[in-house]
């Protein structure tokens, strides 16, 4: 439930997160005209102004740890896609004909890069692995483990130190996709948000018109900061930041007949050969 309402437009979130703030200001209010309303003394009923603090700063301490939990996660999601694609460019360079020119292997490498594009990232969102990238990332590593010998010693070192790398960006990448949306600690914050309202009108329930503005301005701001957490949650929603459909852009797309068009001694106007 929570990644369907993180993967929503940033205004519809705001929307829900709205309609849960005055909820809570409500309940907050209610709460305050209650304990007035059951008291013959209202000074000898309001907490000590300073007591509300206990609770609101256990709010801003378990904010702040979750914040830093998303914050990682992001950072982890970027890495992890930068990783994979440099992987992924270097492994093609390798593989085309202006490098070793092993063909199978590099349409293997395009048809898995292609699967976990559209089916993994683009389909499923990263929360879980695709039957089809799998099957094309398995049929990857068994063309490098077989063709792979055919090639020099350095180069099949290179090409399964590229394939590693491949292997652990994805890795992370179904990982965090699956594990971004920490529902117990989403319910932790929104309870104790909750606590915190009660706390400020427990505080001024002598002084009910103040309180009121206090609950109001503490409402906003709980809003705005789960609408601020709740946009970043998923890191694979901002496609300006980590794009899947970089990975389908590869350096070098010369082709066998183009290759052996250009004579042996001028390869040197063609951008991205090695002679």
């Amino acid at each position: 439930m929570l990644q369907e309402l993180f993967g929503l437009p940033p205004f519809l979130q705001l929307a829900i997160f709205a309609l849960h703030g005055v909820f809570v200001l409500f309940a907050a209010l209610f709460f305050m005209r209650v304990l007035a309303g059951g008291a013959s003394d209202l000074s000898s009923m309001a907490p000590v102004g300073p007591s509300f603090a206990a609770i609101t700063s256990i709010f801003a301490v378990v904010v702040g740890f979750h914040a830093a939990s998303i914050w990682a996660h992001r950072q982890n999601a970027e890495r992890a896609f930068t990783q994979s694609q440099s992987a992924i460019y270097r492994m093609d360079d390798v593989l085309s004909p202006a490098g070793v020119g092993a063909k199978e292997i590099r349409t293997a490498l395009h048809q898995y890069v292609d699967a976990a594009v559209h089916d993994e990232w683009l389909g499923l969102g990263n929360r879980r692995m695709s039957d089809k990238a799998e099957q094309a990332f398995l049929a990857l590593e068994i063309a490098l483990l077989k063709q792979g010998s055919s090639l020099p010693t350095t180069t099949q070192s290179q090409l399964m130190g590229l394939f590693g790398d491949l292997s652990k960006a994805r890795t992370e990448r179904l990982w965090i996709g699956s594990h971004h949306t920490e529902g117990y600690a989403w319910l932790a914050v929104l309870l104790l948000g909750f606590m915190s309202h009660l706390a400020i009108a427990a505080i001024h329930v002598d002084k009910q018109r103040a309180g009121r503005i206090m609950l109001c301005l503490f409402a906003i701001t709980t809003t705005v900061t789960y609408w601020c957490l709740g946009i970043i949650a998923d890191p694979y929603r901002d496609r300006e930041r980590i794009n899947p459909r970089v990975l389908l852009k590869f350096h070098i797309v010369v082709d066998e007949d183009e290759m052996a068009a250009v004579s042996p001694g001028s390869c040197g106007d063609q951008p991205g050969m090695v002679c």
